[in-house]
């Protein structure tokens, strides 16, 4: 059914849809409408996967993939840093090299893998639901930026962070998912100022990736734009780097260095910046978020410094990052001010904007199939 229908068509679908759902009573209800859309681009994504990989050769390398359930018809949805987190919630961090992958989505895992036998399912059901947390705070944080009360409009803002090229990882066994709930819960609520609920969720974002600290650093932006009490800021600010403290404090019991997630990712050939690091984002694929990132920056400053502030956070990772740049693409999904500015410049331009979209989609699928296939998609 899938390769039978151009992904164009399954966009039109997918609008159609939730129009549909929008009717049924979801107009009211941004859950219902977190829940439909997630429900769509999962199928969505897993279908062109499955028969993406039916007709294009996948990457022959053992370690590109989840080995451990080879009957399980999903497994192409946990490829490359899929497989590490899966190992991490089923062992624990057997070895330093693991270091670097953050604790809560693999103990998340672990949980749920408690009432569920395959362990893939029990990261995709995490993963899944994760999701439509972060679609639904999306919606809300669009609404709340532009005063908007149709969820129909709102979810015009949506499509750009589901059908954001690199979102495969959204559905797949990573952190991206959690990490997008929880970072955007943070920012909703440190838009709502409700900074103990903000704090609270960039907690859990700093124990879910390093990136968390950027997160917390905008809920402390975001407290300032608002004029709050210093004392607030400083308290909501110190809340949310209680995840990554914690983790912190259990590397130097296990390790003996509090820092080891550091150096683990030294070994990944992270932090190891050489005189070809600029060729390599001249040329690179993931080269171009860097770009966007900076526009993103630019777009923003004159609007909403914090947001700016947070565009160029996330664009100083190619810093840090390997020699191929790959996360690049993935970080940019919560570099949340990114796709806002696409839907902040093209909403009003009605001729424009289903163009933007389309290719949006299209590029999406790209990486989805490339993913999906044990490319590292991002």
């Amino acid at each position: 059914m899938f390769s039978k229908v151009p992904v164009l068509q399954y966009i039109h679908l997918l609008m159609i849809k939730a129009r549909q759902a929008l009717s049924k009573g979801m107009a009211t209800n941004e859950l219902l409408l977190a829940v439909a859309l997630s429900l769509m681009i999962i199928i969505l994504g897993v279908g062109l996967g499955w028969e993406g990989n039916k007709v294009t050769p996948v990457n022959p390398a053992t370690s590109a993939h989840y080995n451990l359930e080879p009957n399980n018809r999903l497994s192409f949805m946990s490829n490359w840093d899929g497989p590490n987190y899966l190992d991490i919630a089923q062992h624990g961090y057997a070895n330093k090299d693991e270091a670097n992958f953050f604790p809560l989505y693999p103990l998340t895992v672990r949980f749920v893998h408690t009432f569920v036998k395959s362990l893939l399912d029990s990261g995709l059901i995490v993963a899944w639901l994760s999701l439509v947390g972060a679609v639904y705070f999306y919606l809300k944080i669009v609404k709340q930026l532009y005063h908007i009360k149709d969820n129909l409009e709102a979810m015009r803002g949506v499509l750009f962070f589901i059908l954001f090229p690199t979102a495969v990882f959204l559905m797949a066994t990573y952190t991206e998912g959690l990490f997008a709930f929880l970072a955007l819960g943070a920012i909703y609520y440190a838009l709502r100022k409700k900074y103990i609920a903000a704090g609270l969720f960039a907690m859990l974002s700093t124990a879910t990736h390093v990136d968390g600290m950027f997160v917390v650093l905008l809920v402390g932006m975001l407290m300032l734009e608002d004029r709050v009490r210093p004392l607030k800021i400083a308290a909501s600010v110190a809340i949310g780097t209680l995840g990554l403290a914690a983790f912190m404090t259990w590397q130097k019991i296990k390790f003996n260095n509090p820092l080891e997630f550091i150096t683990a990712q030294k070994g990944h050939s992270w932090l190891n910046l050489s005189d070809a690091h600029f060729l390599r984002l001249i040329v690179s694929l993931n080269g171009i978020f860097v770009l966007l990132l900076l526009v993103s920056a630019l777009y923003w400053w004159p609007r909403r410094k914090s947001f700016s502030i947070f565009s160029l956070m996330y664009a100083s990772t190619f810093f840090f990052v390997g020699k191929d740049l790959g996360g690049l693409g993935r970080y940019s999904l919560v570099a949340f001010p990114l796709q806002l500015m696409f839907y902040d410049y093209f909403r009003n331009k009605k001729a424009i904007y289903p163009l933007v979209i389309a290719l949006s989609a299209i590029l999406w699928t790209f990486f989805t199939l490339h993913y999906a296939g044990g490319y590292t998609g991002g």
